[in-house]
């Protein structure tokens, strides 16, 4: 089995002991150097308008005051020399080389990933106490930063009133450790912590997402209404005379709860469908730079031409890819979107949906499947794979 870093346990029984149950501190997770990325770097992505990024000082003319991006020269001369923070978001996908430390984490699924961010501090920096509602492994690149958290979660966390920041009104530490360059924390959701810079670092936070109820109940009944099923109306063959005829009665309501139950379990075939839209939905953030590659659709032709002559496509790394197959049918998902293809393709899916680049050998194995072959013409179209001598 295949083990969890260098803690001794395998990635199973790291997910059994310890994923959403208590947090773990992981010493020399990933040899040193961890990133060739600098400070200076970060700041140069933090100029960028299309990426997202903040500053946060807790001295500033408020309590921890929250300013967004993007910055320029002009506003990092301003910052005092300590207490503060600069925070990117999504630097796996703005930076490709950090891709590389996400591949130990492929033993969760790719589309409970969010996100690296990535944060610079000089002495004294952090964000202030807090809760996060999703998992987090939280890698020291450089420099040492001071962690406190809590021993149990946060069932109902009170934050401060003074800052836009979800900054903790009380927060007294459990456990605390200093990590050092390759060290990492795991905090599974609603764990109160703390990180304090000791001298000036980088810190990485992977961060998962996870659908909420709502989000998903969202697009499972949209994904009912493009079927133009569960038309199924209210019912009420076993009642009894009122006494108000404008009271919605107990026995109504629980009428009203076991339609919507009822058409959940009868529609349950549609779940993956739904599930596999939500997950893979771009970032509103992300968008813009997401359709830089957009284009029109070739044809079958055109892309044994194109192949043949030893090209490659990339993938898009903005946009989110998943799949699913049951007994019956094969999904692609990307972006959103939801795409049929042959059932045979299943195993064929899990490859194109994890490769960076498409070969000519790939394509040879993609056009097997007319309907996976046609659908990769769409996917070209809407720029999750395009061909970069296209846009130099």
């Amino acid at each position: 089995m295949t083990a969890f870093f260098n803690t001794g346990l395998t990635q199973q029984q790291f997910l059994d002991e310890y994923w959403q149950k208590k947090p773990l501190v992981i010493r020399q997770a990933f040899p040193l150097p961890v990133s060739d990325l600098t400070q200076e770097d970060l700041a140069a992505f933090a100029g960028e308008i299309e990426i997202e990024s903040r500053l946060i000082q807790e001295f500033g003319e408020r309590p921890w005051q929250l300013q967004h991006g993007p910055f320029d020269e002009d506003d990092f001369a301003a910052l005092p020399e300590t207490h503060w923070t600069l925070l990117v978001q999504d630097m796996d996908k703005h930076y490709p080389p950090l891709q590389k430390l996400l591949i130990d984490f492929d033993f969760i699924a790719d589309w409970r990933r969010d996100d690296v961010m990535i944060s610079y501090a000089p002495e004294g920096g952090s964000v202030g106490p807090h809760t996060d509602s999703y998992d987090v492994f939280l890698l020291q690149a450089q420099g040492t930063r001071h962690w406190q958290i809590s021993d149990k979660p946060l069932a109902n966390a009170v934050f401060r009133d003074d800052t836009d920041l979800r900054i903790l009104q009380q927060f007294s530490a459990d456990q605390q450790w200093d990590l050092h360059p390759g060290d990492m924390l795991y905090l599974p959701p609603h764990y109160a912590h703390h990180g304090v810079a000791l001298n000036p670092c980088l810190t990485f936070s992977v961060g998962f997402r996870a659908p909420s109820q709502l989000q998903l109940l969202d697009v499972f009944s949209h994904t009912l209404q493009e079927q133009d099923i569960a038309e199924q109306l209210y019912a009420d063959a076993d009642i009894s005379t009122v006494s108000s005829s404008t009271e919605i009665d107990d026995s109504a309501v629980k009428r009203f709860q076991n339609l919507l139950l009822k058409t959940i379990n009868e529609n349950s075939g549609f779940m993956a469908l739904a599930a596999g839209r939500l997950v893979t939905e771009t970032k509103s953030t992300l968008q813009e730079l997401a359709d830089e590659f957009i284009t029109d659709k070739p044809t079958l032709v055109e892309l044994d031409g194109r192949f043949n002559n030893g090209e490659y496509l990339q993938r898009n790394g903005y946009l989110r890819f998943a799949w699913h197959n049951d007994a019956a049918t094969a999904y692609l998902f990307v972006a959103g979107e939801a795409y049929f293809v042959e059932l045979a393709a299943g195993e064929t899916l899990s490859w194109l949906t994890t490769k960076s680049q498409l070969d000519q050998k790939d394509w040879q194995q993609l056009r097997k499947y007319p309907a996976l072959a046609d659908v990769c013409c769409e996917l070209v179209a809407e720029g999750a794979f395009y061909w970069p001598e296209d846009f130099i």
